[in-house]
C-alpha cells in the first residue's frame, strides 16, 4: 500500500508540470496535414501526461500548442512548422476605462469604440513607430495623459547646445521651437488640447482617450508667422527624410501633421511657398490636415489660408456639433473644405494637468489627423505595399480612404467637397474588408504645378501610368463641364512623366484635369488666376 502511494506521488512529479511553471500558448501551422513530427516532439518532451493544450483547429493545418516557456524555442525549431504566432488572450472591448471618456460624445459620434476593436495606434503594419507632427502654440508635454505619447529624440542631449544627431537642429530632444531654435515650448492649453484629441493615452484609467491610444506626437511650436510655418514644415520634412535615409536609426516616421491655425481672408495665390510645402510633404508620404476658419464664410469666395491650397496631400476640415450639424461659425466651401469632424462635445487635455471642453475647427481637425495615423496601425499590410518605393501613392490612397468612407451629412452637402463627416469605424473597417482591393488606381495625377497658376506661364501636370498606355489621354474641362482640351499620351510624354499646359490659353477660373486609361480615370482641380 505504501509503495503504491509513493509510486503515484512520484509519477505525479514526473509527468505533471507544477502549477507555478510559466507556459506559452502558440498558434502553429504545420507544413502539411502530417502531424507526426509535432506529436513525436510532444511525446519526447514528456508532455503527454501534462495538463497543457495540444489540439488541432478547424482551419487548415493549424494547431493550438501550449508548452512550458523553457520549451518554446525547441518547439519553434521543429522542421514541420511553417508558421508560429503567439496565441494572445483577448479582451472584450466596449469602451476605454478612462474615467472622463463618458463625456467624450465626439468619440462616439465618429464610431471610435468599434474602430478601436481593429486598431488603437502605436506601430505601423511594418513595425515603424508612428509619429504625428503637431504644430501649435505650446504644450504641456508633462500632462499625465500625454507624457507617454510624446515623441522624444533620444539621440539628442537636452540643452547642451550641440546637434548631437547631426540632423541640422540643435537641442531638438522634445520637438522643436522654430522661434527659439531649441525644444523649449510655452505651456499653452490650445496645443495641449489638440494633442489630447490626437493621442491622449487611452485605456489607462486616467482622464480621457485620444483617437490613438498609443502614438508619438512630435511637438513643434513658435510658428507665429508664415515664415515660421515654413520652417516648421521643413523640420517635419527633414525628420521623415532622415528616418528613411538611415533605415529608422534617426529621425521620425511621420505620417501626418496637424495645423489648427491659419490666416483669414487670404488666398493660396498669395502664399505659394506655404502651399508648395504640402506637395513636398506629400511626396515623401506625409499628409497634412488643416482647420477651416471659425467664421461662417465660404472660403472659396472670402479666402482662407491654408485651406485654399489645392495640394492633393492636404485635407481641410470644418466643424460639426453634437447633433451632427455644421456649427454656425464654421467655414465651408465646395472647392476647399473637404469634410467635417466633431468640434463640439469634445473634452480633452488642458494645461495644468486638467481636462476641459474644447470647441471649434481647431478641435475638428485633429480628429482627422488622429484617424490618419490610426489607419497605419491597421493589420492590412497590402494597404502599404508601396510605402517605401512610392510613399506619395500611399499618402494619396489614405487620403481617399478618409474621404470616401465619411458619413453623408445633410448639413455639409453642397457646401463641402464631399458632403461628408469623418466616420472612423467605417474607415478602419474598409482597411480590412477592402484589403488588397483599395480605392487605389493604376493611374494617378500626382501633382499639378503651380496650382493655383497665373495666366502667363506654364503648368505641368505630373502623372503615373501602367505599362499599357495605348488608350490614355488627358481631358481639360471648365467649371461648367465643357471640354477645353484633349491630349493623347504618346511614348515621349509617358517617358517624361508630365504634360505641359500653356496657361495663356486658359481664362481665369476653376478647371478639372482628367486622366483616362480605358475604364479608369482620375481627376484633379486646377485653379487659374488673372
Amino acid at each position: 500500500m505504501v509503495l503504491t502511494i509513493l509510486f503515484s506521488f512520484f509519477s505525479h512529479l514526473l509527468f505533471v508540470p507544477t502549477p507555478s511553471e510559466p507556459a506559452d500558448r502558440w498558434l502553429v501551422e504545420l507544413k502539411s496535414n502530417d502531424q507526426t513530427c509535432l506529436q513525436q516532439w510532444w511525446t519526447s518532451e514528456g508532455l503527454e501526461q501534462s495538463a497543457l493544450t495540444l489540439k488541432t483547429l478547424p482551419v487548415g493545418n493549424w494547431w493550438v500548442v501550449e508548452v512550458p516557456t523553457k520549451l518554446s524555442s525547441s518547439l519553434k525549431a521543429q522542421p514541420c512548422i511553417a508558421r508560429i504566432y503567439e496565441d494572445k488572450k483577448i479582451e472584450w472591448r466596449k469602451q476605454p476605462n478612462d474615467p472622463v471618456y463618458i463625456n467624450q460624445s465626439d468619440m462616439n459620434l465618429i464610431g471610435m469604440t468599434k474602430a478601436w476593436d481593429i486598431a488603437t495606434g502605436g506601430l505601423s503594419a511594418n513595425g515603424d513607430t508612428l509619429v504625428v507632427a503637431l504644430m501649435d502654440d505650446g504644450f504641456e508635454f508633462a500632462h499625465p495623459d500625454l507624457d507617454g505619447n510624446i515623441f522624444i529624440n533620444h539621440l539628442e542631449i537636452a540643452d547642451d547646445g550641440i546637434d548631437n544627431d547631426n540632423n541640422g537642429y540643435i537641442d531638438d530632444r522634445m520637438g522643436y521651437n522654430v522661434a527659439t531654435g531649441n525644444d523649449h515650448h510655452q505651456v499653452k492649453t490650445h496645443g495641449t488640447s489638440v494633442a489630447g484629441i490626437i493621442g491622449a493615452e487611452g485605456n489607462n484609467n486616467t482622464g480621457v482617450s485620444g483617437v490613438n491610444w498609443k502614438i508619438k506626437i512630435l511637438l513643434i511650436s513658435g510658428a507665429d508667422f508664415e515664415s515660421k510655418i515654413i520652417e516648421g514644415y521643413q523640420y517635419i520634412l527633414d525628420m521623415r527624410n532622415l528616418y528613411t535615409q538611415t533605415g529608422g536609426a534617426k529621425g521620425a516616421f511621420i505620417v501626418v501633421n496637424n495645423l489648427s491655425a491659419g490666416i483669414n481672408y487670404a488666398f493660396a495665390a498669395d502664399h505659394p511657398l506655404w502651399c508648395e510645402m504640402y506637395d513636398k510633404l506629400g511626396e515623401i508620404g506625409i499628409l497634412s490636415v488643416t482647420a477651416a476658419p471659425n467664421e461662417s464664410i465660404s472660403v472659396d469666395v472670402e479666402g482662407d489660408m491654408p485651406t485654399t491650397c489645392t495640394s492633393p496631400y492636404m485635407i481641410a476640415v470644418t466643424n460639426v456639433d453634437n447633433s451632427d450639424v455644421i456649427v454656425g461659425n464654421a467655414g465651408y466651401g465646395t472647392e476647399s473644405i473637404d469634410l467635417g469632424a466633431p468640434g463640439h462635445g469634445t473634452v480633452t487635455t488642458a494645461a495644468g494637468g486638467q481636462y476641459k471642453p474644447f470647441q471649434g475647427t481647431s478641435a475638428a481637425a485633429p480628429h482627422v489627423t488622429g484617424a490618419i495615423a490610426l489607419i497605419y496601425n491597421s493589420p492590412c499590410t497590402e494597404l502599404f505595399h508601396d510605402l517605401v518605393t512610392d510613399p506619395a501613392s500611399t499618402a494619396f490612397r489614405i487620403r481617399n480612404l478618409i474621404l470616401t468612407t465619411g458619413k453623408p451629412n445633410n448639413s455639409l452637402n453642397e457646401i463641402t467637397v464631399t458632403g461628408k463627416r469623418l466616420q472612423v469605424d467605417a474607415l478602419l473597417k474598409a482597411t480590412i474588408t477592402d484589403c488588397g482591393d483599395t480605392t487605389d488606381s493604376e493611374i494617378q495625377i500626382t501633382s499639378i504645378r503651380p496650382n493655383p497658376s497665373l495666366d502667363n506661364g506654364e503648368v505641368k501636370v505630373y502623372f503615373e501610368l501602367p505599362v499599357d498606355y495605348s488608350d490614355t489621354y488627358f481631358e481639360i474641362f471648365d467649371a461648367v463641364g465643357a471640354k477645353v482640351a484633349e491630349i493623347k499620351i504618346d511614348f515621349s510624354i509617358a517617358q517624361q512623366g508630365y504634360i505641359s499646359l500653356d496657361a495663356r490659353s486658359l481664362l481665369a477660373g476653376v478647371y478639372f484635369v482628367t486622366l483616362r486609361n480605358g475604364d479608369q480615370k482620375v481627376t484633379r482641380k486646377l485653379v487659374m488666376l488673372i
